[in-house]
């Protein structure tokens, strides 16, 4: 018993980094311009035709002053990786242009060999909690003074 409990504390301080660090690897955590994350995609039955995935994460709300003109969307990147005959993943990359806030998934459009594509959306699509986006960065256009045109 006494040699059982230093086991457990020293299993505990190897597990627990390891845990924090699958949480910090979360999709809403910390991600911001020049990250990646991947989503993850499910089918009920095998896709056995699965070519391409397409996809469009929208920005929600208002988005901060002097970041109106910055991208308000992520897409998927090809192409999607098969872990399993119904597990799928693909790559979103977050452009350095991104406006801060909360990103959900809009659409997805699947693609099977023989370019015929399904539209997933709305219900169609299962619940997916929103991608947080920081970025500190802002930009202001100074408007336009005078423009002329000479002979």
């Amino acid at each position: 018993m006494k040699r059982r409990a230093p086991l457990l504390v020293l299993a505990f301080c190897l597990v627990a980094p390891l845990s924090g660090a699958q949480q910090s690897m979360s999709a809403n955590t910390g991600l911001g311009p020049g990250n990646s994350f991947t989503l993850f995609i499910t089918f009920e039955k095998p896709m056995p035709n699965f070519q391409s995935v397409a996809c469009v994460f929208a920005h929600q709300g208002t988005v901060q002053p002097g970041q109106e003109d910055f991208v308000q969307s992520l897409g998927c990147s090809n192409p999607p990786m098969k872990d399993a005959d119904t597990h799928y993943r693909v790559r979103v990359d977050i452009p350095q242009d991104i406006a801060a806030g909360d990103y959900k998934i809009a659409w997805m459009n699947v693609a099977v060999v023989g370019e015929a594509f399904h539209r997933y959306q709305g219900p169609d699509l299962p619940n997916l909690a929103p991608v947080a986006i920081t970025n500190p960065k802002h930009l202001e256009f100074s408007p336009i003074k005078k423009l002329e045109v000479k002979p």
